[in-house]
């Protein structure tokens, strides 16, 4: 799924203005995973400049929260300009992103990385590794007991204050 967003990402960099921009009709699960990052914030300036010899619009977004990725709280994003894959979303309103990365470190985002803020949060806060915390729980329940049972074969106890004596 990564290869598919990545291939997207450079097929709309790359491309003209008369080729269509593949939108994905995958989850948001599968999208999120496959993203290199993942922001939501504000669109606060946008400039134009050259990626290979194509004009490319850089938007600057103030990060509001990190969903995914270690970014700095002000980044560019690079969208391609003048094709249906370009982005050019409203000014200082709050947008989820999708990013993935590009050549010399670029964040690139089309019109399909843009999702709604509640939902990207949403999967982005989903706790992971439930299947390990459980084992990793089991053991060390069982390091418990096996101390508990040894203690007990030892017939040791503790001489705790107002105890009967054994």
């Amino acid at each position: 799924m990564r290869a598919l967003l990545v291939a997207a990402a450079a097929l709309a960099l790359a491309g003209g203005a008369q080729a269509a921009c593949p939108r994905s009709d995958a989850p948001l699960v599968e999208r999120f995973d496959a993203a290199d990052a993942a922001v939501v914030g504000r669109v606060i300036g946008v400039r134009v400049a050259a990626l290979n010899g194509q004009p490319e619009r850089v938007l600057t977004i103030e990060v509001d929260q990190h969903v995914k990725g270690n970014l700095p709280g002000r980044i560019d994003v690079w969208t391609p300009r003048g094709t249906e894959c370009g982005l050019d979303p409203p000014r200082n309103e709050a947008i989820g992103l999708l990013l993935t990365s590009g050549e010399g470190g670029r964040l690139i985002a089309s019109g399909s990385s843009v999702v709604a803020p509640g939902p990207l949060v949403a999967e982005g806060g989903k706790p992971k590794g439930g299947v390990i915390k459980v084992a990793i729980g089991f053991v060390i329940l069982g390091i418990v007991l096996a101390w508990a049972m040894w203690r007990l074969k030892r017939g040791k106890r503790p001489d705790l204050p107002g105890a009967p004596t054994p």
